[in-house]
């Protein structure tokens, strides 16, 4: 540091925090400086000044809008778990006994029914065994054909029954937060 430059403000701070460097340096320019020595103890006036400033309290949280307030996690009843489990049972029951009614309801294009996909998917299998010599001895059991009839009034009443079974359960699960 030269002895016509001054002191910059950062050096000044620096000084005041003792974190300066070059602090013998600084207080040498001090000595000679009248200008910088008048800087500086106008920044010191300045710093006294703020320190005996009384402490306000705010009139309302600035990081109330930032912070979300921690309430504690909501504690689920012990049935709460087998009434789910019952739900999803009693809706995949629904689902699969109101399904032939939907398909004729809306008949879907004719694709291949399930049957006739295993039984197709069972003859490729045996027939690429037949080709493997040491496979020619495992025969591969027939799928039995499954056919049964219900009625579309058994299927209605059924669904009719599972809603009501269903509703009443929701009922009874949210009876006390309706409150």
């Amino acid at each position: 540091m030269h002895l016509t430059d001054h002191l910059t403000d950062v050096q000044l701070n620096e000084y005041l925090d003792e974190a300066a460097s070059e602090r013998a340096q600084i207080e040498a320019h001090l000595i000679s400086c009248g200008e910088c020595s008048a800087r500086l103890t106008d920044l010191q006036a300045l710093f006294s000044e703020l320190e005996s400033l009384p402490d306000l309290a705010l009139t309302r949280s600035l990081a109330a809008p930032f912070t979300s307030p921690r309430s504690l996690p909501v504690q689920l009843p012990a049935w709460f778990p087998l009434t789910v489990t019952l739900q999803a049972a009693i809706a995949l029951a629904a689902l699969v006994i109101a399904a032939p009614f939907a398909i004729r309801l809306f008949p879907l294009p004719a694709a291949p029914s399930l049957g006739r996909v295993f039984i197709q998917l069972q003859t490729q299998w045996t027939a690429w065994l037949d080709r493997l010599p040491a496979a020619s001895q495992f025969k591969m059991p027939i799928l039995p054909s499954l056919s049964f009839e219900l009625s579309s009034l058994f299927l209605m009443s059924a669904l009719v029954v599972v809603s009501m079974l269903w509703l009443v359960g929701n009922g009874l699960l949210l009876r006390d937060q309706i409150k």
